[in-house]
């Protein structure tokens, strides 16, 4: 087996959000629980907003919820807060958009900063899936690395991990795709010979999936803590393209087909780069992002122009 090992990073993380996204249990002051992530919290009527993993919306008072919970939530604003005061530290923009036509996606655009773009060319693009679909919040989590590298992004609000009784949902995701990504392409300005797609857990094994999807030449994946998928999609015609692998060094979900994986994509003449940071299955540090954004983009296919 061959493929490109980077060398183990060692980070502190800090408020990083797990691959997961917000689900998580939830205890309230009556001694009840619930699964489920939270979306949205109104400071004002205090307000929290949940959604279960049936997909229910649950709106309930902060005083619901635990002593530790409300904490909890008190550090889910700070996150935000955080997350803005970086945009503003690192430069560049973050705009909504919505696809028209018969599927209406919202998305989220990272512009890089002007500077960050080098004179008389186009920026890569890297089409983010969360396990979540909370494209809004999570695209902040790569904003950092994009800015260091010059990465437009493009995060998606819609596609998220599904339960096997929603498979009509499932079936609606797969046709909405490559039904919406002229339109991205057409809105947002990129290289069209330098479009990525990534994600982390399931946005990672949607990423790998979706190049299924649209015939063109995709440049590459970034994947952290992901898999190929079960034997239905892990013997797929996969197009020759640039993995960058991204796991924690404890992920023994994800780190269990790392050669599995490698040895079909190279077979489909990809190559494969294996990046790791201390931690399990959870978001990489910005720091091991860049990284693997700045192998996607200096590396090339053998039919490949340099870059």
């Amino acid at each position: 087996m061959k493929y490109l090992l980077s060398l183990f990073t060692a980070c502190c993380l800090v408020s990083i959000a797990k691959a997961n996204d917000q689900m998580r249990q939830w205890t309230f002051e009556s001694g009840g629980n619930q699964t489920a992530e939270i979306i949205a919290f109104d400071e004002n009527t205090r307000i929290v907003t949940l959604r279960t993993e049936e997909q229910e919306t649950l709106k309930l008072e902060e005083a619901e919820f635990s002593v530790l919970d409300r904490a909890w939530i008190l550090q889910w604003i700070e996150q935000d807060e955080e997350a803005r005061a970086m945009l503003a530290r690192v430069g560049g923009t973050v705009t909504r958009e919505t696809t028209t036509g018969e599927f209406n996606v919202n998305y989220y655009v990272y512009h890089p900063a002007p500077e960050k773009i080098q004179e008389g060319t186009l920026p890569p693009m890297m089409m983010l899936f969360h396990p979540g679909g909370n494209g809004g919040r999570a695209i902040y989590r790569y904003v950092e690395a994009a800015a260091a590298t010059g990465f437009t992004l493009v995060s998606f609000e819609y596609f998220r991990n599904t339960q096997d009784h929603e498979s009509d949902l499932s079936d609606e995701m797969r046709k909405s795709f490559p039904a919406i990504l002229p339109q991205i392409e057409a809105s947002v300005p990129h290289d069209p010979s330098r479009i990525f797609m990534g994600g982390t857990s399931g946005g990672a094994m949607r990423a790998y999936k979706s190049t299924l999807l649209a015939e063109r030449p995709w440049a590459g994946i970034f994947a952290g803590g992901g898999w190929l998928g079960s034997s239905d999609y892990y013997r797929q015609d996969y197009p020759p393209m640039l993995v960058a692998m991204v796991n924690g060094d404890k992920d023994r979900g994800a780190n269990q087909y790392i050669d599995r994986d490698t040895q079909h994509l190279q077979s489909r003449g990809g190559i494969v780069s294996v990046h790791a940071f201390e931690g399990g299955h959870q978001m990489p540090p910005p720091s091991v992002i860049s990284k693997a954004f700045r192998w996607l983009l200096e590396t090339k296919l053998p039919d490949q122009p340099a870059p």
